[in-house]
């Protein structure tokens, strides 16, 4: 049985039916061509992604340590010195994860007298553990008592 537009036969295969093997290379290398940018884009929105939940995940635990002192400091005649010179402490988002070390400094900024009163600047630094480069820092100030 012939083809009544072609007149061929339907069992036999033309030149040109099909692709040709540097065809389907040069459709595979736009492709790559393509796909790789966006492949490249989806890796950095992942890591910055990844960055900054761990950013707000320190934030909260420096937030959080912030409110404790606070609470320490309504108290009257809390000592600021002793939480100045301390080492590096855990701060687990959960019990036991040990994710993050936090730091807190005490500074004078301006002394009312020699009894160490006056307004202190309290820093607390947070780092993941293992590393020296801060993922966040929260800074508050506390008046002297009464004041």
């Amino acid at each position: 049985m012939r083809d009544k537009v072609t007149g061929r036969t339907p069992s036999k295969l033309s030149a040109t039916a099909g692709l040709t093997l540097v065809e389907i290379l040069v459709a595979l290398s736009l492709v790559a061509v393509v796909l790789l940018p966006v492949m490249i884009g989806l890796s950095q929105a992942l890591v910055a992604t990844s960055e900054s939940t761990i950013t707000a995940a320190a934030t909260s635990v420096a937030r959080n340590r912030v409110e404790e002192i606070k609470a320490l400091a309504r108290r009257q005649g809390f000592d600021f010195s002793s939480l100045a010179g301390q080492p590096r402490e855990p701060a687990d988002l959960k019990p036991g994860d040990h994710f993050f070390e936090l730091e807190v400094t005490v500074d004078t900024v301006r002394p009312d007298d020699n009894q160490q009163s006056g307004l202190k600047q309290v820093v607390v630094t947070v780092y993941r553990t293992g590393s020296d480069k801060a993922a966040a820092r929260v800074t508050t100030y506390f008046a002297p008592y009464g004041v």
